[in-house]
């Protein structure tokens, strides 16, 4: 890169320009879509060490897209919630965006979830837009609140002061739909796993609770005077009764998710074709980015951003005087999918090639304002199945990798995890039953090339077409059909149904038959006995000039 035209797009605020936990600086500026695209740079032909590098630039006048879920945020969310800000007793710090709780001692509660990942936001469609999350993976989250010590009385007979003897999170929780997963004891950056058994596809709610308790020595002390009735004043002494007694709170306060477990899982079938490419097809249970199949891959119609969560934009301290609103040093990443393609592509397309796809047209849903992107304006097919057919695969030695949309998920096939689907040759033969000057009469056989078996289209849903008309054969693989006599021969093509579809399959074949007239017939039957007289003819020729024999020509002497 050598030069950049000068550019200014005001997108969102809050862009984190400092890379930080162990993120290298290249893939931290791929990491902030949505935030502040400016860049003031013309000319970098000189660059330095210290200047930017080429991606950094890019990412500084747009959003990057990324082609898979970057292992990036989480690692970078991990070290962000190590940085939530510490406060003693006195003060709760919350994200904005909270609703914090408050009891008689304890103020300003909360436990707020701050992301849930390995995740993915799937943009799916304008209602359809779930957050996928691992089977396997972790809640990370904050809790923290303030202690509301009651103030000191004093007055001239009763005294009250209060001591806070203790104060902890006494325990942490995680529910799933209600019922509790795992348990922690009391931290305020909790991170807690979970297992979603047998949860792909299903919504999920995902809770965090943390339990909050406080206790108190209250001390109190009352004074009675006691008087002589004959005077109230000078001969007056006090009574002084003391108690000291334990006061305590307990809080549990609360936050949840709505999540979708994400648990890719692919099956199909297989075949091999007699020229030795191998077809596939696969069927997967959630969305997914697409397979590897040796060298030659299937991308799906998915791409990825990664954004930051504007929940934690700002941070709200509260230590009851005061309430202030400051900038937050905390920046949660989330990832995010979006349709990019129309449907699958496959490359190279040398090697693969796609045969069919299985899915609903749906239109895309748009991008947040903020995220710089390009975005696809039209429906797009979310394939549930995918057929292929491939060169160059090594017999029973390949292996499929599907990757998923959350995380580095990964699914491997074997061939011997795919249905074995035989697929052999067929064999059309056309022969001319009969002619007339305005028909032809024609018989084709279709047969199993490797078996010899006939071939029933009926039975199998499939279509022989002779001259563009489409016909059946019977359970003998014939049929019989008389045509109008036209110039030219009469052809015929199988179309065998998909390979997939179950039991043997086949190959497509065609063959052509000329209808023979009078002046046809005469003309071959003369071509037939000109070919072989003129080869003895010319042979006897050769024959004569290398030996001198003078026997040509033949009619010599007569």
């Amino acid at each position: 890169m050598s030069a950049l035209v000068a550019t200014t797009t005001h997108s969102f605020a809050h862009p984190e320009t400092e890379t930080d936990h162990g993120v290298n600086a290249t893939t931290h500026a791929t990491l902030w879509a949505g935030d502040t695209d400016e860049t003031n740079l013309t000319l970098i032909g000189n660059a330095t060490e210290e200047s930017p590098s080429g991606m950094r630039l890019l990412a500084a006048g747009t959003d990057i897209p990324l082609d898979a879920p970057p292992k990036a945020v989480e690692q970078w969310n991990v070290g962000e919630l190590s940085e939530f800000p510490v406060t003693g007793p006195g003060a709760s710090v919350y994200p904005t965006a909270a609703t914090p709780v408050s009891g008689r001692f304890i103020a300003d509660a909360h436990a707020t979830i701050f992301t849930v990942q390995p995740s993915t936001h799937a943009r799916l469609a304008v209602g359809e837009q779930p957050l996928y999350v691992a089977d396997r993976g972790a809640v990370l989250g904050v809790v923290d609140y303030r202690v509301a010590v009651p103030d000191d009385i004093r007055s001239a007979l009763y005294r009250e002061s209060w001591e806070l003897t203790s104060y902890t999170i006494s325990e942490i929780r995680l529910l799933v739909d209600g019922a509790v997963v795992a348990r922690a004891e009391g931290t305020r950056t909790p991170t807690l796993e979970y297992d979603l058994v047998d949860a792909a596809g299903e919504p999920r709610t995902l809770t965090l609770e943390a339990d909050i308790d406080v206790s108190f020595t209250r001390t109190t002390t009352a004074g009675e005077p006691t008087c002589p009735s004959w005077n109230n004043s000078s001969s007056c002494t006090t009574t002084w009764t003391t108690s000291v007694r334990t006061l305590s709170e307990s809080l549990t306060v609360s936050d949840a998710i709505d999540v979708v477990g994400y648990d890719l899982d692919v099956s199909g079938a297989r075949t091999q074709y007699p020229n030795g490419d191998v077809g596939v097809v696969l069927y997967k249970n959630q969305p997914w980015l697409g397979y590897a199949l040796g060298d030659a891959s299937v991308s799906g119609v998915w791409r990825f951003y990664s954004a930051r969560d504007p929940a934690w934009d700002t941070l709200t301290r509260a230590d009851g005087t005061e309430t202030t609103t400051e900038h937050s040093s905390l920046h949660p990443l989330q990832v995010n999918a979006y349709p990019i393609e129309t449907g699958p592509t496959a490359a190279p397309r040398s090697q693969i090639a796609i045969l069919d796809t299985y899915g609903d047209r749906t239109m895309p849903p748009p991008l947040p304002p903020h995220v710089n992107l390009d975005v696809l304006t039209e429906a797009y097919t979310a394939s549930y199945g995918i057929a292929t057919r491939s060169s160059g695969v090594e017999p029973d030695s390949w292996r499929i990798v599907a990757r998923g949309l959350v995380g580095r998920e990964r699914v491997t096939l074997t061939p011997s995890e795919l249905t074995a689907v035989p697929m052999h040759r067929s064999n059309l033969t056309l022969t001319i039953d009969e002619t007339t000057d305005e028909t032809v009469v024609v018989r084709a056989s279709l047969r199993d090339a490797e078996t010899g078996e006939a071939i029933d289209t009926a039975d199998r849903g499939e279509s022989l077409r002779i001259n563009g008309r489409e016909v059946d054969t019977g359970p003998d693989g014939t049929v019989t059909v008389t045509l109008d006599r036209e110039v030219g021969g009469v052809s015929a093509r199988y179309e065998p149904r998909p390979w997939w579809d179950g039991g043997i399959a086949y190959t497509g074949d065609s063959d052509v038959v000329s209808p023979r007239g009078v002046v046809l017939e005469t003309v071959q039957a003369l071509f037939e006995f000109a070919v072989p007289l003129g080869l003895v003819l010319f042979g006897t020729f050769i024959i004569d000039r290398l030996t001198g024999w003078s026997v040509w020509p033949p009619w010599r002497g007569m």
